[in-house]
């Protein structure tokens, strides 16, 4: 019972980092935010193989710069983000996010197959 609940605690935090990344704000502190709130809490000895992988990477992606000037390593990192930098993030959240609930049974959005249209393009 606790594994499950574990494993639901877990997705339950992707959801609400994907709600935060989908909210109003500058992207780089939607990201921030999204992982210095649920990101952090997640337990990725509790995700798929896969997912935990991804996830590992993209939590290592988010601490690369050192802790300065009253920010901690996540908030450094992603205040030294371009916007497309943040935006990429972001989407690597939205994947985990998919692939944990559908059992890797969804195409991510970052396949390169997949293009999307935005109105008024010819």
């Amino acid at each position: 019972m606790e594994i499950v609940d574990l494993e639901a605690r877990n997705h339950s935090h992707l959801r609400a980092a994907v709600l935060q990344l989908i909210g109003a704000g500058p992207i780089k502190q939607r990201l921030c935010e999204a992982s210095l709130r649920h990101l952090s809490d997640i337990d990725p000895g509790r995700l798929p193989r896969e997912v935990a992988e991804h996830f590992q990477e993209l939590m290592d992606s988010l601490s690369t710069v050192p802790a300065a000037g009253g920010l901690g390593r996540i908030g450094a990192t992603v205040r030294k983000m371009s916007d497309q930098e943040a935006a990429a993030c972001a989407v690597r959240v939205l994947d985990l996010y998919l692939a944990l609930s559908t059992n890797g049974q969804r195409e991510p959005a970052t396949n390169p197959q997949r293009q999307l249209r935005l109105v008024g393009d010819e």
